[in-house]
């Protein structure tokens, strides 16, 4: 009796059964689980970070700049063009400036001995204005009153260049007076000559306070911004060039309208996810102050994460605050499962969606967990849906 020939179509309808069977029996070769379901949550979060503050700052440095006398008021707003600085070069002596007070001072003895017999009511209102703000000025600086010292100082000196306008309109025919003048122009243009004028280049808020790091944290340095340079600025220590730029700086122009946080934090509980933008945050020490912020970007290191808000409300005072302590805070609606349905897959936090025998994996973002519930966002769109049954397996 002849054999029967085996053929490959017999090893394809072999194949298919077997395949058949391991679908069937797959259930059974998977370690006893448990289902869950998607369900919805709502979470309140606040975490309390060391934060450092990076703005969009135009730093104007010289190293050739022996004095600086200011124009535009401190904190101001200027326009591109706008004169911030008269920038007295090097060759320039402040013996020059102190020439130029003692021939003024000459000046006004000079008038008051002039004036000696003579009742002029505008001149004794203008000194008594004057004398009123230096005596203002006295008590703030020793603390014996409050207020604004930048406002008491500009009001002394519009004090004293409105007297000095008022002598020199007024002045008396008399040869002394006249040389005494003559004396004090001359001074003047020796000054003037180591005199340049600095504008804006770009409009912002006007600042001479310069920290140094002004050219280290820049919004366009964002994307290589590392956990060492944030915790660099924290400790206070330099970066590339925050030495070179506190030495030079004159005055710094600010964009006050957007503007930047760079946060560390060690707890796992929390992972802002780039675009979020429904944050607030609130820096201590300032607690009349909330700024609404998105997430710009995250990198984590080890156990260490970096988080970068991005903040579109007025930065007001802290023009002046480089770190601190902040609070970042989010109201939270979304998808969240127990947390034994999460599982580490080559370092990818996911959930094991039973959609076929053994389930399928799909990558989540873990958004917050109080150890119990954890609510999550899939790494794709539309992966998952409220009602999916999830697997926890053991």
């Amino acid at each position: 009796m002849r054999k029967k020939r085996v053929t490959g179509r017999f090893y394809l309808f072999l194949l298919a059964l077997l395949v058949i069977a391991f679908l069937i029996l797959r259930p059974l070769f998977v370690t006893h689980s448990q289902e869950t379901v998607i369900m919805m949550a709502n979470a309140a979060q606040r975490q309390t970070v060391d934060c450092v503050i990076i703005r969009d700052e135009q730093v104007f440095t010289s190293d050739s700049t022996a004095r600086v006398e200011y124009i535009a008021a401190e904190d101001s707003l200027v326009e591109e063009g706008d004169n911030v600085a008269n920038l007295y070069t090097t060759g320039y002596s402040e013996g020059l400036l102190d020439n130029l007070e003692a021939t003024r001072k000459k000046i006004q003895d000079y008038h008051k001995e002039l004036l000696a017999n003579i009742v002029d009511t505008e001149l004794s209102k203008l000194d008594n204005v004057v004398n009123y703000m230096a005596l203002e000025f006295k008590n703030l600086i020793t603390q014996q009153t409050t207020g604004n010292l930048k406002t008491v100082t500009s009001q002394l000196e519009t004090a004293m260049v409105n007297r000095q306008d008022y002598l020199r309109q007024n002045k008396r025919g008399d040869n002394k007076l006249t040389k005494l003048y003559d004396e004090e122009n001359a001074r003047l243009s020796s000054i003037q000559s180591w005199r340049k004028v600095s504008t804006a280049e770009k409009s912002g808020v006007v600042s001479f306070y310069i920290d140094g790091y002004e050219n280290d944290l820049t919004p366009a340095g964002l994307n290589t911004l590392t956990i060492a340079d944030v915790r660099a600025v924290l400790a206070g220590n330099n970066l590339d060039t925050t030495r070179a730029t506190r030495a030079g700086g004159i005055y710094r122009i600010v964009d006050q309208d957007k503007w930047y946080v760079a946060v560390l934090s060690n707890s796992a509980s929390w992972t802002p996810v780039v675009g979020q933008d429904s944050y607030f945050m609130q820096l201590e020490g300032f607690d009349d102050l909330i700024y609404r912020a998105s997430v710009y970007s995250v990198q984590k290191e080890g156990d260490t994460m970096l988080a970068v808000f991005e903040i579109e409300d007025p930065i007001g005072p802290l023009i002046y605050r480089r770190g601190g302590k902040a609070q970042f805070s989010i109201e939270l609606t979304g998808l969240s499962v127990r947390v034994e349905a999460l599982y580490n897959q080559s370092g990818q936090m996911g959930v094991w969606l039973y959609d076929v025998p053994g389930g399928t994996f799909v990558p989540v973002e873990v958004l917050s967990t109080d150890g119990t519930i954890a609510m999550i966002q899939p790494l794709v769109d539309g992966a998952l849906q409220l009602g999916q049954t999830v697997l926890i397996k053991k």
